[in-house]
């Protein structure tokens, strides 16, 4: 007799898929496919403003989300503007103004190509300054080969090849944790670390994604957001003592966020990022259509950049920097806002998750940062030397995109599975994968409670798991009998 074969494990994904694929009350919330949150950033944006004009020029050249756009824009932008300006608090502390940016489009939808649309200045204004040196160094050079040179050329000659050894590139595409550390000693603490690959991540927070209990040093990262201090130094190489002032850029492939989020670990890492994936244009765009672009819009921001320039080549330290302030009426704009807020971060509240309720509780450094970044790129450099304060219309433009990505990063988390019914359903399931028999109500709570997503729920656990199983009996995933008075649950 033949012996049956042995039926293949099934995946617990396509198990909870399976289970939900005819129930339309919450299909929505558990459709795996559903993986995007639609938002408009530009709304809020006046029309006349350039990074505005760049962002729809590059979105149509592209065919990439024309938010997305922006909010990679306005990180590459901040990650220089940040050498140059600060913002401060109410108190006069202050506040870094470069963001920590994460966002997802598929494999081939022109990530590289945007960001290096918005790189192109610095890039530009690098090589003018690396030939303005070596250019001047050949000249100086063949003098002294020829003995030809005065002390004053030769004195030049050694401050050009100071200038040459100090001069390093001003964004950083692919790096660890400790080569790094390494760049802020050259650049006084800043690092500008932008990239389309999620190796960026992998990468620069090494084992950090890994499930074994190495632990990763990311006190650069960390730090970068708000000035920390850190002290890298080590015995076997150079560290860095100071300050350290970042900006992270990552417009990678699917999956970028969601890694982010599952590897945070309680260090705060994920909190600092604005996340946005937006629907793609894979299968819907028109390769015969032409896009002419408008060199006066690419000039402009060009012009804009060009104020950063004394900064790409000579780094300054972080209490030099030129000090960007709020009015009262902004910081009024800004308190009322997290009033607002406020009684979603309470146990049980719609940011409560470990996941959302760092980010939304640090809403108000994000306000800060994009405020004074719209604010410096809408400027003439001229009128900031009249008036380092910031519009109330920059402060409200931030506002709605910080609460829009807060929103946004909610039902992110609950599409993703991260947080919400699909999460929750999802974990009690794993726990009758290897083993269907019968489990009491306490054994599911005790068991669960100390996994994600409960673990990081901020309210009752034990009540959250009950609600749990009674919606998986209405939808006849889970079975419920009694014996000895004792209610057990199963899966169907």
């Amino acid at each position: 007799m033949m012996n049956k074969p042995i039926p293949e494990k099934e995946n617990i994904l396509d198990r909870i898929n399976e289970l939900f694929s005819e129930k339309p009350s919450i299909d929505s919330v558990l459709d795996s496919n559903i993986r995007y949150t639609q938002v408009d950033l530009l709304q809020y944006i006046d029309d006349d403003h350039i990074l505005k004009k760049l962002s729809i020029q590059v979105a149509k050249e592209t065919s990439l989300p024309s938010s997305s756009v922006f909010l990679a824009g306005l990180g590459t932008f901040s990650s220089v503007a940040a050498r140059k300006y600060t913002v401060l608090y109410e108190d006069g502390t202050p506040l870094p103004i470069g963001l920590y940016v994460v966002i997802e489009q598929p494999s081939g939808s022109g990530k590289s190509r945007c960001l290096k649309i918005f790189q192109k200045p610095f890039y530009d204004m690098s090589k003018e300054i690396y030939d303005e040196i070596t250019m001047g160094m050949a000249t100086l050079n063949s003098k002294k080969d020829k003995g030809v040179s005065s002390k004053d050329e030769d004195d030049e000659l050694s401050q050009l090849m100071a200038r040459l050894n100090a001069f390093q590139p001003i964004f950083t595409t692919n790096t660890t944790a400790e080569g790094l550390e390494k760049q802020l000693t050259v650049s006084n603490g800043f690092f500008s670390c932008i990239s389309s690959e999620q190796g960026l991540f992998n990468v620069l927070f090494g084992n950090s994604y890994r499930t074994d209990s190495k632990v990763n040093n990311n006190d650069v990262v960390l730090n970068g957001f708000d000035a920390g201090w850190i002290n890298s130094a080590r015995v076997t190489r150079k560290g860095y003592c100071g300050r350290v002032v970042g900006s992270i850029v990552c417009f990678a492939q699917s999956n970028s966020i969601e890694t982010l989020l599952n590897s945070s670990n309680g260090t705060g890492l994920s909190e600092r990022f604005l996340m946005l994936v937006e629907p793609h244009s894979l299968g819907k765009r028109d390769h015969l259509k032409r896009i002419e672009r408008n060199h006066i819009i690419t000039d402009e921001y060009a012009w804009k950049c060009r104020e950063m320039k004394d900064v790409i080549e000579h780094a300054v330290e972080f209490d030099e920097l030129r000090l960007i302030t709020i009015p009262d009426s902004g910081f009024l704009k800004i308190n009322e806002f997290l009033n607002t807020i406020e009684k979603d971060l309470d146990d049980g509240g719609k940011y409560s998750h470990a996941s959302l309720r760092g980010a939304a509780s640090k809403v108000n450094m994000q306000i800060m940062k994009i405020a004074a970044n719209l604010c410096l790129i809408d400027k003439n450099k001229e009128e900031f030397w009249e008036s380092y304060e910031i519009d109330d219309k920059y402060i409200d433009s931030a506002i709605n995109i910080c609460n829009t990505l807060l929103e946004a990063l909610l039902k992110l988390c609950q599409t993703k599975g991260i947080i919400g019914t699909r999460a929750e359903f999802a974990s009690i399931i794993l726990l009758f994968e290897d083993n269907n028999k019968p489990k009491t109500e306490r054994a599911i709570i005790q068991s669960r409670s100390r996994v994600s997503p409960f673990k990081q729920y901020s309210g009752n656990k034990s009540e959250l798991i009950r609600q749990t199983l009674n919606e998986m009996l209405s939808q006849n995933i889970l079975t419920k009998s009694y014996c000895h008075k004792t209610s057990y649950y199963s899966l169907l």
